[in-house]
């Protein structure tokens, strides 16, 4: 039988008795404390969204002040996003948005529900049909940036005691316009003690640092598509004088003069215009101009597809082939006077 000092019984004795103390106080430090700062609410909303736990979600989030006040950022920051716009017609939009506030709040409602059930952006999370007015939540989430929006890290939190409020600054990464920014998410404590998510203060500046961004993409795009038009839009004319040279100088029915054409038409006509897609292709194309952009490769396309048949005409003399080349022409520059009204619209959109 091991028998103990008294010097070494003190010293268990004295281990055991810190042990119990420092655990107590711990105990009182979180319970007391702990628990009631924003810092415990933030590690909670990300236990929530962590394990799809929507009820703690709840409790540490006021979803509804959060979402009405951030849809009013939202549409604030698309109208204050729009230019040109006199201030008529932005009083005037301003006014017509406020009936559609309340269908898109139920579709954020429904989207950050879906996210937090299962951890994903779903494009077709909600529609508000409840509220008369579907509003389509793909919609929602391409127009508020969130879908492209990663956390990155909690910047600091600043609490301010005696107003029961605190500021928490939430880091993250838009992906759009490739750069970090600061979500200022201010935090109220409850009579209970529980510091909740109140409102995004700076999320009218977060729509419009998006926007902001899709304006300079916008506008690059515009200036690297346009030299490529203008450069082919001059090959082209120089093409189609060559024809109609020698057109003048001889006819249709002169085998030299049709053989001549077909020449031009396969190989500079066609090489343009294959040249011209590709080109297109290779451009980094915002979300904003993927219309217009799918509408110039319709039309490239239609111009390949008319200059294969214009020059097979020139061997079958076939009206049914010369039909179907005129057909895809006409449909081309139809196409094209869409597109030109489309980039206008577009210049007047990214103009100061």
């Amino acid at each position: 039988m091991v028998r103990m000092s008294g010097r070494f019984k003190l010293k268990i004795f004295l281990t055991v008795f810190l042990l119990v103390v420092t655990s107590v106080v711990s105990g009182i430090w979180y319970f007391s404390y702990y628990i009631k700062t924003p810092d415990y609410s933030l590690k909670m909303i990300q236990e929530a969204v962590a394990k799809h736990d929507m009820a703690k979600f709840q409790k540490y989030v006021d979803m509804d002040h959060l979402l009405s006040t951030s849809c009013d950022a939202l549409m604030q920051g698309l109208i204050d996003s729009e230019r040109p716009m006199p201030e008529e017609a932005r009083i005037a939009v301003s006014g017509f948005t406020k009936m559609f506030k309340s269908p898109l709040v139920m579709s954020f409602k429904g989207i950050i529900n879906h996210y937090i059930e299962s951890g994903e952006w779903s494009d077709d999370a909600s529609k508000s049909a409840d509220q008369g007015i579907p509003i389509d939540s793909d919609i929602v989430l391409s127009k508020s940036g969130l879908k492209n929006t990663c956390f990155r890290k909690i910047d600091y939190v600043a609490v301010d005691k005696d107003a029961g409020t605190a500021i928490v600054g939430i880091r993250v990464f838009q992906k759009e316009a490739g750069e970090e920014f600061v979500l200022k998410v201010a935090f109220v404590q409850t009579d209970e003690g529980v510091w909740r998510a109140y409102e995004v203060e700076n999320f009218h500046d977060f729509i419009t640092f998006i926007m902001n961004a899709r304006h300079i993409q916008l506008q690059t795009y515009i200036e690297d598509t346009s030299a490529i038009m203008l450069h082919h839009d001059k090959s082209v004319k120089l093409t189609e004088k060559k024809i109609s040279d020698l057109l003048a100088a001889g006819s249709l029915g002169n085998t030299a003069t049709r053989n001549s054409i077909k020449e031009i038409v396969q190989g500079e006509m066609l090489e343009d215009w294959t040249g011209r897609k590709e080109e297109l292709d290779s451009v980094d194309v915002p979300a904003s101009a993927q219309s217009l952009h799918r509408l110039r490769l319709k039309i490239c396309d239609l111009h390949i597809a008319y200059a294969g048949k214009y020059a097979a005409w020139m061997d079958d003399k076939q009206a049914l082939t010369i039909r179907s080349a005129d057909e895809n022409l006409k449909e081309a520059k139809t196409l094209e006077h869409e597109a030109a009204i489309m980039t206008e619209q577009m210049k007047n959109r990214t103009s100061n």
